[in-house]
């Protein structure tokens, strides 16, 4: 009779984006429904290790949610990132 061992590892990641500029921070989410954490799509990019273009196309797309601040910025909701 043969005997299998089976591993599984479990890998949790922190990451760390320094920098956030002024426009970044907790604004209200139409899709979440609530106060969450927006970043601008550059640091969704670096975050979710995509490209900013991978990230404007999810926003057309509708895939993420996001905001425009009153001078145009665009925010991406954290929460719809992942």
């Amino acid at each position: 009779m043969k005997k299998r061992t089976e591993v599984t590892i479990e890998l949790d990641e922190i990451v760390f984006v320094k920098g956030f500029s002024s426009v970044s921070g907790m604004a209200w989410c139409v899709g979440c429904a609530n106060e969450v954490l927006m970043v601008t799509p550059a640091q969704a990019a670096v975050i979710t290790r995509v490209s900013v273009r991978d990230i404007n196309r999810r926003v057309e797309g509708g895939v993420v949610h996001f905001l425009e601040t009153p001078d145009g910025a665009l925010l991406v909701c954290m929460n719809s990132l992942s």
